[in-house]
């Protein structure tokens, strides 16, 4: 089975067109499935004087400034709808699938005259219930988030989306952002135990990976997910982690993000359709022959 694999892109573009241009120019030539995307009405999501904490955002800030509005900084780095529907046009044109992550209820309005191939939901969304429905109602492709939520939680949003739409494809990412996420946090095996607990056959599982983009071995270790049943894989993507553009924390700069597609595409192959077929074909019939 083909592997569905995000660029995320969030709020990497850090307020320049060009470079979410120039993102998109390597998801597709990397040949990933998809670019994820945030869209943000500012006045809608946030109050002009909320406090940023330790942990959130603000990668691209001047390291020499102490404190940073938050909602002026995010303001600031924002694309127009404008801008948006731009891209969703040069978005077809590289035949790349849109997966969006509409932060409000305004987003989410104005993201119907784009071209969103799948939504996306994060923990800090399971409240908003209204938005949620709505967004079901209209394209019931769900992908969900589930790093920073109970277990407890992730079977509410779940039991809740299908009761909009008992058809609703739900999409589970585990993984969770530690900006970046060390590598004994990833915990690859509990996919199998989300595989085992949620058994719907519209609920499938995936992996959103967070580790460092210059680990050593960041381009080619979450492939190791792929053994445990994964379908969609995700991954920051950047232009060049050395200018460290917001949310470059995880992401992978575009070269490499390539040969971290190629590692998945040649896990693919590697791990094969699960079938024993290969014990009886006339490759394994010339190696019978050399038994004694």
């Amino acid at each position: 089975m083909k592997t569905y694999i995000i660029a995320e892109m969030a709020w990497g573009y850090t307020g320049e067109y060009k470079t979410a241009l120039e993102i998109l120019n390597y998801t597709k030539s990397a040949n990933a499935d998809a670019i994820g995307i945030d869209i943000t009405d500012m006045p809608t999501y946030m109050t002009k004087d909320y406090k940023c904490i330790a942990g959130q955002t603000l990668s691209a800030r001047d390291s020499s400034e102490e404190e940073v509005n938050i909602y002026n900084y995010l303001e600031d780095i924002n694309m127009s709808n404008k801008q948006w529907l731009d891209f969703d046009k040069e978005a077809i044109n590289c035949g790349i699938d849109i997966v969006a992550m509409c932060n409000d209820l305004e987003s989410f309005i104005f993201s119907k005259q784009m071209n969103v191939k799948k939504y996306v939901l994060a923990a800090s969304l399971f409240h908003e219930w209204d938005l949620i429905r709505k967004i079901v109602k209209f394209n019931n492709d769900i992908i969900i988030r589930i790093g920073g939520a109970s277990l407890q939680e992730i079977d509410h949003i779940v039991d809740f989306i299908l009761s909009v739409d008992k058809n609703s494809k739900i999409n589970l990412l585990a993984g969770i952002q530690l900006y970046p996420t060390p590598i004994n946090q990833l915990h690859l095996k509990s996919i199998y135990v989300l595989k085992e607990r949620y058994k719907n056959k519209n609920i499938t599982i995936g992996l959103a990976d967070h580790i460092d983009g210059d680990h050593e071995y960041a381009k080619f270790l979450p492939a190791i997910a792929l053994a445990y049943g994964i379908e969609t894989i995700e991954k920051h993507i950047t232009t060049d982690r050395k200018i460290k553009l917001e949310d470059f924390e995880a992401a992978l700069s575009g070269n490499d993000f390539l040969e971290f597609v190629k590692y998945i595409r040649t896990a693919e192959l590697a791990l094969g359709d699960g079938s024993l077929d290969y014990l009886i074909n006339p490759e394994n019939d010339k190696y019978r022959l050399v038994l004694r």
